[in-house]
């Protein structure tokens, strides 16, 4: 029997034939997501900021994808439920978890979770912000930092601040405060950011830190007064409210929630190429701005990669302050 013999050159011609028919398909396969409905994924209960987020652009990202996306709640575990939801779902792109920085502060103190934040999960982008603030109650004598500051060195040990609950971004935020303005504050654990805004509303914990979402609606019950932003810089929304990075012992002091989209990892990487490229172009749009800015996040477009070293940044963050401060969550 006579063997053909085939050249290595034929053999390299037909094997780059097979690549680019197959990349031609997987090309055409992706470029029909999504096939179906998207599930949006909100790791907190609704009402919250990321179910805010997510029913806002539910809508636009629809007209893009020209296919439907809708929002659905599955809060609990700090929003560790709703991570591995869509840490285990099927890896097509169409369950995108709305997630924020709870997630890295679940990581850094050691809550125990049944995947790997950084393994399991593929970030998309960020598309906005909300920065902690600081309030008081008007039953404090005070209007400016630097008399909450001197008031708080003035009766030691006799002020309080609440927060959304213990090693939350407000919590640390507070601790901070305390110690970088050499004052002692006892601090007071809520579940939930609502309820501790209502206790401020109401006198019973004077000092506050919240989302500035949350306080801003409250200020014209003249039951509170805004007196600063937890971040570097101020807020579109409250020019005239300073940010507490501009004062002395301050420098770098930056605490605000962002608010990002997420997929598992196993995901193919032209769809989640797909996803950041649209994401990224929405974000960018005046009317997602606008509509951002009018419901008091501060917008971001912050794309995939850099959403990764915030993630990598902020466990780093979080441990350390933690460990400074002795947080732990039970």
């Amino acid at each position: 029997m006579l063997h053909r013999r085939i050249r290595p050159l034929h053999l390299a011609s037909r094997y780059a034939a097979w690549l680019g028919l197959s990349l031609a398909l997987a090309g055409a396969a992706y470029s029909a997501y999504p096939e179906h409905p998207v599930t949006m994924v909100s790791a907190f209960p609704p009402g919250g900021s990321t179910d805010v987020i997510g029913r806002m652009l539910s809508p636009r990202l629809g007209e893009i994808f020209k296919q439907t996306f809708v929002v659905e709640n599955r809060a609990g575990a700090s929003g560790n439920i709703a991570s591995e939801y869509v840490v285990r779902s099927e890896p097509n792109g169409q369950t995108i978890l709305i997630g924020n920085n709870t997630m890295t502060v679940n990581a850094a103190l050691g809550v125990k979770q049944n995947f790997d934040l950084q393994k399991d999960l593929t970030p998309i982008m960020a598309i906005a912000e909300t920065p902690v603030a600081l309030a008081v109650s008007t039953t404090l004598p005070v209007n400016t930092v630097q008399e909450l500051i001197a008031y708080g060195k003035a009766n030691p040990g006799k002020l309080s601040f609440s927060s959304c609950g213990t090693g939350t971004a407000q919590h640390f935020a507070g601790v901070e405060f305390a110690n970088r303005a050499g004052i002692d504050m006892v601090h007071v654990p809520y579940k939930g950011c609502a309820p501790a805004l209502t206790d401020g509303l109401g006198g019973q914990v004077p000092v506050i830190f919240n989302a500035i979402s949350n306080i801003s609606p409250q200020l014209k019950t003249g039951k509170i007064k805004l007196l600063a932003v937890a971040t570097k810089h101020r807020v579109p929304f409250h020019p005239d409210v300073p940010a507490l990075a501009e004062l002395p012992n301050f420098k770098d002091y930056d605490f605000a929630v962002w608010l990002g989209f997420f997929v598992t990892s196993r995901t193919p990487q032209p769809i989640v190429d797909q996803l950041r490229k649209e994401f990224m172009a929405m974000a960018r749009e005046e009317k997602t701005r606008k509509d951002l800015s009018d419901r008091l996040f501060v917008p971001m477009a912050m794309d995939g990669p850099q959403l990764q070293k915030q993630v990598a940044d902020d466990l780093v963050k979080w441990k350390k302050l933690a460990d400074q401060y002795r947080i732990t969550i039970d």
